[in-house]
Parts: C-alpha cells; sequence; structure tokens
C-alpha cells in the first residue's frame, strides 16, 4: 500500500491522489512511497475484519450499537495486542479504508466500522436511498428450493447479503459453493412491503429478511 509523495497526506484524501495499492499511482503514474508491505496489510486487513465484525470485547473495546469503535482506541489496542504493529497510526487506517475495493469499512470523525458481515447484534445506520431495482443472491441449487419457498434469513450472519449484480453474486457465492445457483430479488417489491435494504460498502446490500414471494431463479446461473 503506497501514497502519492507529490501530495501532502492531508490533501489527498480531499482531492482523490491519496493512497492506492500498486507500485504506481492510478492517476497520476507516480510511484509511491510504501505506507504498508502487502505482508502487513494482510495480517491488518485480518485484525480489523475479526475485530469489527465479531470480537471487539478480545481487543477490550467499546462498541456502540452502530458498530462504531473510537479509531484511536483501535489503534493502541492493536500496537498492545499485536507488538509487530508498534509502527501503526491514524493514517494506516485512513490508508486501508480508502483503498480497499469492497468498501468493507468506514472511517468518520473518528471513529471506525466495518460496514457487512457482522455476526454482532447491531442496528446498522446505513443508506436505504437510491436501491436498485433488483438484487442477487448465490446459494447452492439444493438451498435454493428452500429460499424460494419460505424466503432468504441470516446464516451465520446478523443480515442478510445481496449483490448488486449476478457476477458479484457468483463471485461471492463461489468462495463458498463450487456451481452456485443465483436469485434475483425484486427490490421493489420488498421495500414496498415494508422491508428495508441497506447498502453496505460497493456492491453488497443488508436485508433481515426477503419473503420467498419476491425471489426468482434465473436461468443458466452456473
Amino acid at each position: 500500500m503506497r501514497r502519492n509523495p507529490t501530495v501532502p497526506l492531508k490533501e489527498e484524501v480531499k482531492y482523490g491522489h491519496g493512497f492506492f495499492r500498486g507500485e504506481k499511482c492510478p492517476l497520476s503514474g507516480e510511484e509511491g512511497v510504501l505506507v504498508m508491505s502487502p505482508r502487513h496489510l494482510d495480517q491488518f486487513g485480518r485484525i480489523m475484519a475479526g475485530v469489527l465484525r465479531h470480537f471487539p470485547d478480545k481487543f477490550d473495546l467499546e462498541m456502540d450499537k452502530q458498530g462504531w469503535v473510537e479509531a484511536t482506541e483501535f489503534v493502541e489496542a492493536v500496537k498492545l495486542q499485536r507488538r509487530h504493529f508498534h509502527f501503526l497510526e491514524t493514517k494506516h487506517l485512513q490508508a486501508v479504508v480508502e483503498t480497499d475495493p469492497k468498501g468493507r469499512y468506514q472511517l468518520n470523525s473518528g471513529r471506525l466500522r466495518a460496514t457487512y458481515a457482522h455476526t454482532l447484534d447491531l442496528d446498522l445506520d446505513l443508506p436505504t436511498d437510491q436501491n436498485p431495482e433488483h438484487l442477487y443472491f448465490a446459494c447452492s441449487k439444493e438451498d435454493s428450493d428452500e429460499y424460494l419457498e419460505h424466503g432468504l434469513y441470516p446464516g451465520d450472519r446478523n443480515m442478510v447479503h445481496l449483490s448488486s449484480t449476478r457476477l458479484n453474486a457468483l463471485e461471492a457465492g463461489r468462495h463458498i459453493i463450487g456451481k452456485p445457483i443465483v436469485l434475483l430479488a425484486d427490490v421493489r417489491a420488498v421495500e414496498g412491503a415494508g422491508h428495508e435494504i441497506m447498502k453496505a460498502g460497493t456492491t453488497v446490500y443488508l436485508t433481515k429478511d426477503i419473503p420467498g414471494e419476491f425471489l426468482k431463479k434465473l436461468p443458466d446461473s452456473t
């Protein structure tokens, strides 16, 4: 992970020529200054995901009902429990959040949170306007019949996770299922029935459940 050396750190976030992943800035073509090595980035990403989605208490962090923790407290907790991250500063959080292609995290007004994939019982306050007309969900062939009859409901997460496109759903499903089936959700019908859908991240949408009557199986999903 790098940053453009020609732009001051405070201006980078505001104007865009800031943190990036790879050797050269995709906007200016300039070589970057190393912020965090790929090895550290992978390790730190795993810590962020674990703490912000599943176990803030293991790092002695207080999380509010919207999933926020204090960013400075998060940094200090990681430095205390993972001594090889003794160099960690808030700018490293900023770099991860700014460059994450899936929009998995938010850093706002000194607070940090994950946007989706929680197993914690939270009350996320994410955008509910400007949702697309359709969203997509990948599952196994066996599960698809269950969902079409009884609806979508959370499994090991606390919310149903939907994808913005069929391709995104297939990519997500293939991590778990060899040949996933894709279900299409009628968003307008779901919302009309009083079910809230929130945008979380770049391509992920969350809802508590979706009745089976608003789902249909797409042909040639595999």
